[in-house]
């Protein structure tokens, strides 16, 4: 049979549909053919005197790395700080607002001690668990970067543990010093100024802390917002020291021993740490 024959043509209304005859079927086949031939070499390439001037080798053992997981556990405290940062909003808004309209005045401030009732104690203690709650969800966003082989769960409890244990150093401070001393009353008012501050600064802090969890980010800013709440409560100590007639040495003590060396000591313990996990 003659080539030519081997040509179809299929009539439509729209036009006509070609099928290839045996010459262009075997100039297709060829150039395919060219395709599949194997890479040119470098000499055939840049000729025959071109060297190499480096060859990339592996430096260790390939590891197989498995794509970066979102932990369900942050969502998990996530949820449960939404939810109880609104149940303080709703629960607590009348002791909220006489607060609130008492920041800043350390004359003030001191009057709600005396006529506080049971609602404003549980007011403060929830302020409290508030404030533990937020930051031990922003260190454990924190050390997720830090170290992310380590479980979130386990570091949501560690953290919970360090500010616990700050708590509890204040109290066995407060205790000591109220042995030594015979004005006891100082250091209730001062414990007083302090719940009423942590509750102030949770309410303020805890939607950033929610946002930095959440997304991973803007930690710089959330220090800085921290930074700023940090040395408003050191001013209204300061305030109450000079009500109290005491001189700015007997603050800055009181500052140091009470207020930045547990702090200052458990970031140092987790620098330390951190490094050697890293190493």
């Amino acid at each position: 049979m003659d080539t030519t024959a081997s040509t179809y043509f299929l009539q439509q209304t729209a036009g006509s549909v070609h099928f290839p005859t045996g010459s262009e079927s075997v100039d297709r086949s060829s150039d395919s053919l060219r395709w599949l031939r194997p890479a040119a070499s470098s000499a055939e390439i840049w000729g025959s005197r071109s060297t190499l001037s480096a060859e990339l080798t592996p430096r260790g053992n390939l590891v197989p790395v498995s794509p970066p997981h979102d932990p369900w556990q942050t969502s998990v405290v996530m949820v449960i700080l939404i939810c109880f940062y609104c149940y303080v909003l709703y629960r607590f808004r009348r002791d909220m607002v006489s607060c609130l309209k008492n920041i800043g005045r350390t004359e003030d401030t001191l009057t709600l001690m005396e006529g506080q009732g049971a609602d404003f104690v549980y007011f403060l203690r929830s302020g409290i668990a508030l404030a533990v709650l937020a930051g031990s969800a922003l260190v454990m966003a924190w050390l997720e970067i830090r170290w992310p082989r380590i479980e979130s769960y386990y570091l949501f409890i560690g953290s919970v543990v360090l500010f616990l244990l700050i708590i509890l150093y204040r109290r066995l401070l407060f205790r000591l010093l109220k042995w030594l001393t015979d004005e006891k009353h100082i250091f209730d008012e001062i414990t007083f100024i302090d719940r009423i501050d942590i509750a102030f600064v949770a309410l303020l802090y805890a939607p950033l802390a929610i946002v930095i969890g959440v997304s991973g980010r803007l930690f710089e800013p959330g220090l800085v917002v921290l930074g700023g709440l940090v040395v408003y409560h050191f001013i209204a100590l300061y305030k109450y020291f000079r009500l109290r007639a005491f001189s700015k040495l007997q603050w800055i003590l009181y500052l140091c021993f009470v207020e930045i060396l547990p702090v200052s000591f458990i970031l140092a313990l987790a620098l330390r740490q951190s490094s050697s996990v890293i190493d």
